[in-house]
């Protein structure tokens, strides 16, 4: 059992401590009880994306542009089940929504998936899109990269895109060094691993972010408190300078200030 001292060093821990989740899956929770929870101790900003249609209209709904922020997009794995007129519905709910969301994902490409040429075809085509619309609009993306890092980065070299945040980053680190001399912000989800301990240390601190990736990967947004330990114990940092900095780097990238207090009257579902 823990002893008063230890309770006590725990609770100003949390008083100092502002935490930020730069990605997760609000819509899968049956209802949001252990994300107000986590809200409650600390993790203030929390970025939850979209995935397709229906995930996408949920996210809009949970977002309150306070303590909780949308990003909407088709992501590789749906991709395969997209229906006649689908890409095209949610290119208009992302127009009609780009006040509101703080970002276009997750989008991306998944090469564990798609194994074939024609299938990987099919990927780059809706990826190549939602970049087009992202470079129109002036958002940031969110990026889901399984396997397929090198074409992922060629891509959105091309297409100009340059607010770009590579979720759950798996890549090696001379891609993370790429990826950071162009700018582009990585997160880290609460998995340990020599090879991303590595890119940690690899690249800039003002370039780093923590993310859940929750309920798939974390549980709830509050175990970004385990990425943030993941970062400082990898670069030498104390917590909560390590947490300070992951927030504002989340609310800086995602500009959430900016977008702060929008009404949900602004919501279009279409």
């Amino acid at each position: 059992m823990p002893t008063r001292q230890v309770m006590q060093e725990r609770e100003s821990s949390l008083n100092k401590r502002e935490l930020a989740d730069a990605h997760c899956h609000l819509d899968i929770f049956e209802d949001l009880t252990q994300v107000k929870e986590s809200i409650e101790n600390g993790v203030l900003t929390i970025i939850t994306d979209g995935v397709d249609t229906k995930s996408n209209l949920k996210t809009l709904q949970i977002s309150d542009n306070v303590n909780i922020f949308a990003a909407i997009g088709i992501d590789p794995e749906h991709v395969p089940l997209l229906q006649d007129n689908e890409l095209e519905f949610n290119i208009g709910l992302i127009k009609q929504n780009n006040q509101k969301i703080v970002a276009i994902g997750e989008i991306g490409l998944d090469y564990l998936l798609a194994k074939t040429n024609k299938e990987r075809v099919v990927q780059k085509k809706v990826f190549a899109d939602m970049l087009e619309l992202a470079k129109e609009l002036d958002l940031p993306i969110s990026v889901h990269a399984r396997e397929a890092m090198g074409d992922v980065l060629v891509m959105i070299k091309e297409s100009g895109v340059t607010k770009v945040h590579l979720h759950f980053f798996s890549g090696t680190e001379k891609q993370a060094d790429e990826a950071a001399k162009l700018g582009y912000m990585i997160s880290i989800p609460p998995l340990p691993s020599s090879s991303r301990r590595k890119v940690i240390k690899h690249v800039p601190i003002q370039q780093l972010m923590a993310e859940t990736d929750c309920p798939i990967v974390g549980k709830v947004p509050y175990d970004a408190e385990k990425s943030a330990r993941l970062i400082a114990e990898a670069k030498g940092l104390s917590f909560e300078e390590t947490c300070k900095q992951l927030s504002e780097n989340t609310k800086r990238f995602f500009n959430t200030n900016g977008k702060a207090n929008k009404s949900r009257s602004q919501l279009i579902r279409y």
